[in-house]
C-alpha cells in the first residue's frame, strides 16, 4: 500500500462553521480565531506503533467561549490513534436548546458550560475517556408540548447544583472503537439521561455523590411502637440537613408510617412506659430526665398499685409483691388493645419528629413539609419508618 505523509500544518485565525440539520430546529455553531499547529504524521508505522503528530489548537466557540485542544494523534492509523486533552470555558448553553428539547423535553433558559476532557485510544482500539463538566447557573424552561421526551430536569438540577448554582460532573467512558455499535455521543447522552432519571427513581443517590450515604437516606428508621429518633436516625438526618443546606432549590416532604399489624405489642409496651413516666412526674414534677434503670422497678410497682385490675393475693388477701416481668405482663394484658387510631397517631408523631429535627438544623420551615400519615401494608422487609421525598422548589 502507498505510504501517505501529511504535514506539518499551521492554522492562523481559522474558522469552522458547524451545522446539524438532523435536529429540528437546526443547530449551528461557529468556531473562530482558530490558531495552532499539527506536526507531520504518516500512514507508515515506526515498528509496531504509529507515529503520533503533536497537536496544539486554540480558539473561540460561539464567539465567547475559549477553546483549547492539545495532545498527539494520527488519523491515518488503523485504528485511530490519539491521546488528546481539551478545554472549553464558559460556553453559553441556551443555543443548545434544540438538543435539550429533543432529549429532555425542556428548553434551556440560562447557563454556561466549562469542561475538561481527555481521550486516549490504545493500539488495540480501546478508548478511555474522562469528561469533567461544570455547569454554571443551568436553568431549564417549562416542558415543551409535543416533545418526544419529558425528563425531570428541574429536580435533577436542584439535586446536583450546589449553593452557588454550580453542577460538577465527572463522566468517564470506555469502549472499543472496533465495536461497530460503539458511539461516543450516544454513550455520553445515555449517562446523562440515566443521571437525570435518577432524580425520580433514586434522588438520594444523586445527593450521595456529594454528601455520602445513599438510598438509605430516603427513610428514617424507628424502633417498633416508638416515635423517638435513634442516634443512627439522627446521623442520617444530619447528612440530609447538610445536603439540603447546600442544595437550596430543594424542598423535602416527610411521611410518617406505622403498622398496627406489626406494631401492636410495641404500641402496648410504649403505653406502659408512658404510665411509668407519668408516675415519675407525679413523684417529682421538676424532674424531666428519662426513667433510669435503677428507678424503674419502684415506678412500675407504683403503676401496678394504682391499676384497677384483678391482682394475685397472698393468704391474708393483700396484693402480692411480684417481680418486674410479672407486673409488666399483667399490666400489658390489662391495657386496652391498640387501635388503628393509635397507629395513625404514631405515624403522625414520627413525621413530626423528623421535621422538627430538620428544623433544628436551621433549615427554613418553608422547605419542610409533612404529608398525611400512612398506614403501612407491611411485607417481610418492612420496618417502622418515616419516608423522605425530595422536590424542586
Amino acid at each position: 500500500a502507498p505510504v501517505v505523509v501529511f504535514g506539518p500544518v499551521s492554522l492562523v485565525n481559522g474558522k469552522v462553521l458547524f451545522s446539524d440539520f438532523f435536529i429540528k430546529p437546526n443547530y449551528s455553531a461557529d468556531l473562530t480565531e482558530l490558531t495552532g499547529k499539527l506536526s507531520a504524521f504518516s500512514s507508515q508505522p515506526a515498528g509496531s506503533e504509529p507515529v503520533l503528530a503533536d497537536l496544539e489548537l486554540r480558539g473561540r466557540a460561539e464567539g465567547s467561549a475559549s477553546l483549547e485542544i492539545t495532545g498527539k494523534l494520527n488519523p491515518l492509523a488503523k485504528p485511530l490513534a490519539l491521546d488528546i486533552q481539551g478545554k472549553v470555558r464558559d460556553l453559553e448553553l441556551p443555543p443548545l436548546t434544540p438538543y435539550s428539547v429533543k432529549y429532555a423535553g425542556h428548553g434551556i433558559e440560562r447557563g454556561k458550560l466549562s469542561m475538561d476532557v481527555s481521550y486516549k485510544v490504545l493500539p488495540n482500539g480501546e478508548l478511555t475517556a474522562s469528561n469533567k463538566l461544570v455547569l454554571n447557573q443551568l436553568t431549564f424552561g417549562e416542558a415543551v408540548e409535543g416533545a418526544p421526551n419529558s425528563l425531570p430536569v428541574k429536580l435533577a438540577v436542584a439535586l446536583l447544583s450546589d449553593s452557588r448554582g454550580v453542577i460538577d460532573l465527572d463522566l468517564p467512558i470506555s469502549g472499543s472503537l472496533n465495536d461497530p455499535q460503539f458511539r461516543i455521543g450516544p454513550v455520553i447522552f445515555k449517562i446523562i439521561v440515566n443521571l437525570i432519571g435518577k432524580a425520580i427513581t433514586a434522588p438520594f443517590s444523586l445527593l450521595a455523590r456529594a454528601f455520602g450515604g445513599g438510598d438509605e437516606l430516603s427513610s428514617v428508621a424507628f424502633a417498633p411502637g416508638s416515635a423517638a429518633l435513634t442516634p443512627e436516625a439522627r446521623q442520617g438526618l444530619d447528612k440530609v440537613a447538610k445536603a439540603l443546606t447546600e442544595r437550596p432549590a430543594l424542598k423535602i416532604t416527610v411521611t410518617g408510617t406505622a403498622s398496627l399489624e406489626r406494631e401492636r405489642d410495641a404500641i402496648q409496651r410504649e403505653r406502659l412506659q408512658a404510665l411509668v413516666h407519668a408516675a415519675k412526674r407525679r413523684a417529682a414534677p421538676a424532674d424531666t430526665t428519662p426513667v433510669q434503670a435503677a428507678e424503674y422497678p419502684a415506678l412500675l410497682k407504683e403503676v401496678y398499685r394504682r391499676a384497677d385490675m384483678p391482682k394475685p393475693r397472698n393468704l391474708v388477701g393483700m396484693a402480692k409483691d411480684l417481680p418486674v416481668p410479672e407486673m409488666e405482663a399483667l399490666l400489658l394484658a390489662h391495657l386496652p388493645a391498640a387501635t388503628e387510631d393509635e397507629a395513625t397517631e404514631l405515624a403522625t408523631q414520627r413525621g413530626q419528629a423528623v421535621k422538627a429535627y430538620l428544623a433544628e438544623q436551621k433549615l427554613p420551615e418553608e422547605r419542610l413539609f409533612i404529608a398525611a400519615p400512612k398506614a403501612a401494608k407491611p411485607d417481610e422487609k418492612w420496618t417502622p419508618q418515616a419516608q423522605l421525598n425530595l422536590a424542586a422548589q
